[in-house]
């Protein structure tokens, strides 16, 4: 090239660096959503079904107790206990703050790993809160030796693998595996995906 030229030679390479640079950090971005879409959506998919079930059951029960009490604010001397009394009413809650935690987690791409990583200690908090009440009903029904037995739930426990603890446990416990999922994926795509710290080279 001339001299002359040499110039507007820098002042091109110049404004292609600028260019490209931004253009590579959209595809790397686009890359990563694609990557982790997947596992974000069978999680906030597996909440959604543990929150249908868990205020389903929640329901029920304010049914029942308020077809025998005639009110639902009574919480001494009960017939069946008052469901905000039991487990089962503040696991639906867990349920649901984990499900809008999920969705949020699922729609904004930009949040950082340690949001699911939250997300995941939750579930660990929830599952444990679960399982330790469903064991407290399992040890309750085969110590009875025949009497009747009031669930987690406020419910007769006729088969304790049947009952409304046992399967939102079990819904917590899938949850908690699909959120370590969903993270070591999000990790595992950063460190796959993340662009050099110079993606063009200076002219």
């Amino acid at each position: 090239f001339p001299l002359s030229n040499r110039p507007r030679l820098g002042n091109s390479f110049r404004y292609l660096k600028r260019g490209v640079a931004p253009f590579r950090e959209q595809v790397y971005t686009l890359r990563e959503n694609i990557t982790m879409k997947p596992p974000r959506m069978l999680q906030t998919g597996v909440l959604l079904i543990g929150t249908l079930f868990a205020w389903w059951t929640v329901v029920q029960d304010y049914l029942r107790f308020f077809n025998y009490e005639g009110t639902i604010f009574k919480v001494q001397d009960c017939i069946f206990p008052n469901p905000v009394t039991t487990p089962c009413f503040w696991g639906a809650w867990a349920f649901l703050i984990a499900f809008v935690w999920a969705v949020r987690i699922q729609r904004n791409a930009s949040l950082p790993k340690a949001s699911q990583r939250n997300l995941v200690l939750f579930l660990i908090a929830g599952t444990l809160f679960a399982w330790f009440n469903n064991v407290r009903d399992l040890i309750s029904f085969y110590g009875a030796s025949g009497a009747s037995v009031v669930g987690c739930s406020g419910q007769l426990v006729t088969n304790p693998y049947t009952t409304p603890c046992f399967i939102g446990a079990t819904l917590f416990l899938l949850s908690l595996v699909v959120g370590i999922v969903t993270y070591r994926s999000m990790r595992g795509a950063t460190e796959r995906i993340t662009p050099p710290s110079s993606s063009v080279r200076s002219f």
